[in-house]
């Protein structure tokens, strides 16, 4: 009897043994269980972490392809984008993005060249080029847009030149300035929204029933003979019937209009549908109120062709006057 109760104590100790060892084993499996998770976890954040600070990249390229593809069209125009291999060729012979190291910004001499993060050593880190060849004379004519990074934020660059030391200037389409930077900013963009932004700036003067009204009797006028006359006119403010003979010509990207003299000079450029044009106070031959004599420094306007032909170009008595007008305007050289 001693040694069956014996035996039993045996057997009770044996399975206290046994469902210890078990505890401490599914303790160490569920330590080791957490480790590993806490491991994949940090691995996580700092994935998200370093895909945050990228300036650009391909996702964000492609965003911008297709942004450029919607909005081209609302501008009657068609881009060729640099494929970061093969040399851009404009109309006027200017290959990019080869012939940055020659170019200025903004008048200046500047580091500028092509850098697909956005990250480069230059001032200007150039992350994506495309370019226009304009249809419309003077031939030939382009339009060459550079989305870079100045200071690790962003900016879109035009070239329009048609002879000399190409200068990049600040674009002043507001669409393509927005739409750039939602992009970069990792906001959504709307090609519809941005554009009407952009067209509302130019129609600030103006309300939706005169829009409405002169829409069905004006047309988008490009030729930068008729631009240059209207703008004239603007900024002018006379009768071009009695106006003298005009002139324009072409230096350092812009066009010129006037008739000889540098205070009749109104200089301007077309970027898709707006036309920019610069104005002074003061020419260095005005004597200002205070005593004070020397050239002010430029003011910049800026106003959509439609705006202007719906001013100047919308009646057949505007159109048969504005027409002969530029026809007695000499070639643009």
């Amino acid at each position: 009897m001693k040694i069956k109760t014996s035996q039993v104590t045996t057997v009770l100790l044996l399975g206290i043994l046994l469902l210890t060892g078990c505890s401490s084993q599914s303790k160490s499996n569920n330590s080791s269980s957490k480790k590993v998770t806490t491991t994949t976890v940090s691995h996580k954040k700092v994935s998200s972490i370093k895909s945050s600070k990228e300036l650009w990249n391909s996702d964000k390229d492609a965003k911008l392809t297709a942004f450029i593809n919607q909005w081209a069209p609302t501008m009657n125009q068609s881009y060729i984008k640099y494929d970061g291999s093969h040399s851009l060729k404009t109309s006027t012979g200017t290959t990019y993005p080869g012939e940055l190291k020659h170019v200025t910004v903004e008048g200046n001499k500047a580091s500028i060249g092509w850098n697909k993060a956005g990250k480069g050593n230059y001032e200007y880190n150039v992350v994506a080029i495309y370019n226009y060849d304009g249809t419309e004379p003077p031939l030939p004519n382009h339009i060459t847009y550079f989305f870079a990074f100045h200071n690790g934020k962003p900016i879109v660059l035009v070239d329009q030149s048609t002879n000399g030391t190409p200068d990049l200037l600040a674009t002043q389409n507001t669409a393509l300035k927005s739409g750039f930077e939602n992009i970069v900013n990792g906001k959504k963009t709307n090609v519809s929204s941005v554009t009407t932004s952009s067209s509302n700036d130019n129609n600030a003067n103006n309300s939706n029933d005169n829009n409405k009204s002169n829409s069905g009797s004006t047309q988008t006028v490009s030729d930068p003979k008729m631009v240059g006359v209207m703008l004239y006119e603007l900024d002018r403010n006379f009768d071009i019937s009695g106006a003298p003979n005009l002139q324009i010509n072409i230096a350092n990207g812009r066009y010129w209009i006037g008739t000889g003299s540098s205070n009749s000079t109104l200089p301007y450029t077309i970027e898709g549908n707006t036309a920019h044009y610069w104005t002074v106070l003061y020419t260095g031959n005005d004597i200002r109120p205070d005593g004070t004599t020397g050239p002010s420094p430029e003011t910049e306007h800026t106003i959509s062709l439609d705006d202007l032909a719906a001013k100047y170009y919308s009646t057949d008595d505007q159109k048969q006057e504005l027409d002969q007008v530029t026809s007695q305007i000499p070639d643009i050289e």
